[in-house]
């Protein structure tokens, strides 16, 4: 057998196997599958007048949340691992809208309360 020959057996050896491997795998299709994002949890939000300009925001817990991040006018107020912040940047005559998002370790919003309003009268 010549080194050519030799190689050329070599090769088509290597071939069958990776084709072997391919089949034991499937069809050789390709499948795509669609991944959907999980449902996000509805927890319940209570706000609270604490002071003569202060709020404190309250909300259920999601075993599965890592952080929340608590929104005041769709702004980013603070990113807590607890189930409660006090604002207390709040000013008399104002009204302020407060939501809270809950995200897993990952980093993906699983969980989220309604937004809700206060109005801080004097």
């Amino acid at each position: 057998m010549t080194t050519f020959t030799r190689g050329f057996v070599l090769r088509s050896a290597a071939a069958l196997i990776i084709l072997g491997s391919l089949t034991a795998c499937g069809d050789g299709s390709v499948a795509v599958v669609a991944s959907t994002p999980p449902a996000i949890t509805q927890l319940p939000l209570a706000l609270t007048r604490v002071g003569p300009q202060a709020v404190q925001v309250d909300w259920g817990d999601d075993p599965y949340v890592y952080t929340f991040d608590v929104l005041r006018d769709g702004n980013l107020l603070a990113t807590v691992n607890t189930l409660s912040v006090i604002d207390n940047t709040v000013l008399f005559n104002g009204t302020y809208c407060y939501q809270v998002q809950g995200y897993d370790a990952t980093g993906l919003l699983i969980a989220a309360t309604d937004t809700g309003c206060i109005t801080i009268v004097p």
